[in-house]
């Protein structure tokens, strides 16, 4: 799954739009490089704090996208190892 497929799908799961789950993703990929041991669904508080910090939206969205992006590439894996 690319990452405009990925957007996409989290954006119909979560009724959030295109461009707020694209930013949200956006700002993962900054948190990632600046914690790169602490990116993984364990981190889910400081993720979604830092994501809020960063772009203004509520805690809320972010944390629901979030979620649903863990399972998606949980969803992901499974497929390619177990499917």
């Amino acid at each position: 799954m690319n990452n405009t497929q990925t957007i996409k799908t989290l954006a119909n799961q979560t009724n959030e739009s295109f461009p707020t789950v694209e930013a949200i993703l956006k700002s993962y990929e900054n948190y990632c490089n600046e914690n790169i041991t602490r990116y993984s669904r364990k981190h889910l508080a400081a993720i979604v704090e830092s994501i809020t910090n960063e772009i203004s939206l509520p805690e809320e969205t972010c944390s629901k996208v979030m979620v649903h992006f863990f399972d998606l590439i949980k969803s992901e894996i499974k497929g390619k190892f177990f499917g």
